[in-house]
């Protein structure tokens, strides 16, 4: 179990602390006057936008996962103590996986297994996809650039959190509690598609989503909670359902958390990049030329 664990944390926790990702896309310049004095800042080249469905994009997913997967190279002290907390989480909970399965189903009621099909639902991409595209659609006919951008990256978010989780799930092959076996019975790593219980797919699935539309509407107050509440139903969903232990939840969790943060936090540092200031020098005048690229 301490190998499984300590392959899942390289996965799960790389994401937050990884390479940021500098890139730019060409846009229009504008010439201000100014004193002598400028500040140069030049961006990167780019090779996508980052609000539209190109080849470019996919070129991004993949960049992406390699700098993920690559993250662990670039870690410092406090990272290392984070994942050491990822883990120590992950243990406790394993500890407690029996307890808390046997009072979920002590603790069944026919409003309760309502929330519970919701929550499942809210974690399978047949489900979650459609709006998304829709929501991209909506962007495509208002002219906004924020809602493509949001979500394209949260499909990014999914697909590179639902390659890391099924590879977990490979390596762990770990009982699920429906099966009457114990949380300690781990049969990896080898490939089945009969032993997956760690970690919770659905939970990944739905924090990686929850995370990107979080993330680039934080300045909208009830984005947030709602995003985060509708992924944390998910994962109580599961519980509920008796298809995941708590540990599988939790990491499951932490993996399309961390996924999000971290696609959304490349993009990010692309936009802030896309601007540059240079001095301009001319028999007229003396200025600045600023760039914004968008």
């Amino acid at each position: 179990m301490a190998i499984v664990l300590s392959i899942a944390v390289l996965l799960v926790v790389g994401p937050a602390y990884s390479e940021p990702l500098n890139d730019s896309s060409t846009g229009q310049i504008s010439t201000l006057p100014a004193s002598e004095a400028a500040l140069t800042t030049r961006p990167a080249e780019s090779s996508s936008s980052g609000d539209s469905l190109s080849l470019d994009y996919v070129k991004d997913i993949f960049s992406d996962t390699g700098r993920i997967i690559t993250s662990p190279g670039h870690w410092d002290s406090g990272d290392w103590l984070k994942a050491a907390a990822v883990v120590s989480i992950t243990g406790g909970l394993i500890s407690a996986d029996a307890g808390i399965r046997d009072f979920a189903q002590r603790n069944q009621s026919p409003v309760a297994g309502k929330f519970a099909t919701i929550g499942n639902d809210l974690g399978n991409p047949l489900y979650t996809l459609p709006p998304v595209a829709a929501f991209y659609l909506y962007g495509y006919v208002n002219d906004d650039r924020k809602a493509r951008r949001t979500s394209l990256r949260a499909v990014e978010s999914l697909a590179i959190s639902s390659l890391f989780t099924e590879i977990l799930k490979e390596v762990a092959q770990r009982n699920r509690p429906n099966s009457g076996a114990s949380p300690n019975s781990w049969n990896g790593p080898h490939f089945s598609t009969k032993n997956v219980s760690f970690c919770s797919g659905h939970t990944s699935s739905a924090f990686s989503m929850a995370t990107v539309f979080a993330e680039e509407y934080r300045d909208t107050w009830y984005v947030p909670p709602i995003a985060y509440g509708l992924a944390s139903l998910t994962g109580l969903s599961r519980i509920y359902s008796n298809e995941h232990w708590a540990s599988d939840v939790f990491f499951g969790a932490a993996v399309g958390y961390f996924v999000g943060q971290t696609v959304v936090r490349y993009h990010q540092n692309a936009l802030s990049n896309n601007l540059s200031v240079t001095p301009v020098l001319s028999s007229e005048y003396k200025g600045v030329a600023v760039s914004i690229n968008f």
